[in-house]
């Protein structure tokens, strides 16, 4: 029966289990190299064929599975390899088979399942197609289709999985399909439209449409990405309706405790990947199970955050004796990011707000004021630092003098200038904090997972300049975008609770040799300290 036992199938983990089981409308599955996506995809069809799909009048289910990709010699590497792996064009349920190198691949199996107590017939046919350079609507047009599956789809145009949606569910024809299973997988389908925003009368018959995708992650603004996972997921989860009708199933990256597929590809292919593979963008895509950042600037924190340590999984509750603080940036596009330090030390970033280009200081204060009593009420503010530079000039959009100034007068508690407005320095806040490891457990900062911004910046997009990356220059200067605003304003916020002289203090310490305080051999400070004759109230 090949190499892989369709009855005897182990799915590669509790991530490719649910994707193979979930039934749409539009479920995609992401994970890193050797991970196990294309043969959870290869299985996901023919389980529903003899699981779920429905049973014509004469007793037998009949399905007819497109699986695209963008040409045909892709296919043979990947979807097709794998599919022969586990339907082999001599396996025992193969009926017909045809095709093959250039051309489309169609393969009719048949066999029988239990489904409870009775037993069906299953008569399941793959086709193959590649879009290749045609129109993919065109393309599409030609195909009356149960299912469909697009195999490493970032490679094909993003409206692929969508536009083949709309091609399945019309095989086999309505007049064919038993009654009663006709109502039993309308309901379900009915069901599935409404997710997807759509209006559908009560009796109205709707066959099973489902659609799904693999691949490996691809650049991080890629919309095969940004649809299913949205900017807040993260490996190992599973994420229903960021876009209504999508599923993403994320499997960990290589080197998690909790890999997928480790019978396939043991951790250690994964530590020689990691090792040997120069370029970073294809470590984090294919080891780490990651996105790829763009290519035109290196994100500012790319060694220091952690999505799996730094994203909480839960909305943080704020501790309202802990008190608030706040980090400001004001200027054409004013942003503010919220958070508490505990006492143990851990920084929480909580929430963060991004105004339109163009607010001005007295409707930024409004929209402060709106956040804090809905997000933080009863809850002190001891602590808030904006960009020194803010304390001059003036507002073009409004014509109104010091934006800070008229910003404090309207939300009525004292702003500070934070420490330094140097980005280097900024920055190396923020990192201190990322940095840190509370009794080598806690981080030392985590973010709530309602700030996109923040999250989105930490992961790609706070990013530095072309110069910056390239080191021609080594001010920390960072892309000016959407995600720069906030981030500037969480640095004030960082750097206004650690304080100047903190930073410069822990920065030596992590760079002096551990016999050294201060500038000084530690034995010698001992010494000084310990001079014969010198008192010591401990000593009595």
């Amino acid at each position: 029966m090949g190499n892989i036992d369709i009855q005897r199938y182990m799915p590669p983990g509790p991530v490719g289990a649910a994707f193979i089981k979930s039934r749409g409308p539009i479920d995609t599955i992401m994970g890193p190299g050797g991970s196990g996506k294309t043969v959870c995809s290869v299985i996901k069809g023919p389980m529903h064929a003899a699981e779920y799909m429905p049973v014509c009048k004469d007793g037998w289910v009949r399905v007819k599975t497109l699986c695209v990709r963008d040409t045909y010699r892709s296919f043979a590497r990947t979807a097709l390899a794998s599919w022969y792996n586990t339907f082999p064009e001599k396996h025992p349920w193969t009926v017909s088979h045809e095709g093959g190198q250039d051309r489309p691949v169609v393969h009719t199996l048949c066999w029988e399942a239990w489904r409870g107590a009775d037993k069906v017939k299953i008569e399941y046919t793959m086709e193959t197609g590649a879009i290749g350079d045609n129109d993919l609507e065109a393309f599409a047009k030609g195909y009356e289709i149960s299912l469909a599956w697009g195999n490493e789809y970032d490679l094909m145009p993003e409206n692929t999985l969508p536009v083949f949606f709309q091609r399945c569910g019309r095989f086999p024809p309505v007049e064919m399909i038993a009654p009663s299973e006709l109502e039993r997988v309308s309901r379900d389908g009915r069901q599935a439209m409404r997710l997807m925003g759509l209006t559908v009368d009560d009796s109205e018959p709707v066959l099973p449409r489902i659609v799904w995708g693999d691949m490996n992650p691809p650049d991080i603004d890629h919309p095969a990405y940004t649809t299913p996972y949205g900017e807040v997921s993260k490996p190992g989860g599973v994420y229903s309706n960021v876009t209504p009708g999508w599923n993403g199933f994320w499997q960990p990256g290589g080197l998690s405790p909790h890999a997928e597929n480790r019978v396939g590809k043991p951790r250690s292919s994964y530590e020689l990947e990691a090792a040997t593979t120069k370029d970073k963008r294809l470590v984090r895509r294919m080891v780490h199970s990651l996105p790829a950042y763009a290519k035109d600037g290196t994100p500012v924190y790319e060694d220091y955050f952690n999505p799996d340590v730094h994203k909480a999984d839960q909305a943080i509750t704020p501790i309202p004796q802990l008190g608030l603080t706040i980090g400001i940036d004001a200027g054409g596009s004013p942003a503010a990011t919220f958070g508490q330090v505990s006492p143990s030390g851990q920084n929480r970033c909580l929430a963060e707000l991004v105004a339109d280009p163009g607010t001005g200081p007295t409707r930024f204060g409004q929209m402060m004021i709106s956040l804090l009593m809905n997000r933080f009420p009863n809850i002190p503010i001891i602590g808030a630092w904006a960009d020194p530079s803010a304390w001059y000039g003036a507002d073009t959009q409004t014509g109104e003098f010091h934006w800070i100034n008229t910003l404090a007068a309207i939300v009525r508690f004292p702003i500070m200038p934070a420490p330094s407005n140097e980005p280097s320095i900024r920055q190396e806040a923020v990192k201190h904090y990322l940095s840190l490891t509370i009794d080598n457990v806690t981080p030392g900062y985590i973010v709530d997972p309602s700030c996109k911004w923040i999250i989105g910046g930490y992961e790609a997009h706070y990013k530095f300049s072309k110069k910056t990356s390239s080191s021609e220059t080594d001010k920390g200067e960072a892309v000016k975008n959407g995600h720069s605003h906030p981030h500037d304003a969480e640095q004030y916020r960082c750097l206004g609770q650690l304080g100047l002289a903190a930073l410069v203090s822990k920065a030596v310490e992590a760079t002096a040799p551990q016999n050294v305080i201060g500038g000084h051999p530690r034995g010698r400070q001992v010494e000084a300290r310990q001079r014969p004759g010198d008192f010591n109230v401990w000593d009595v």
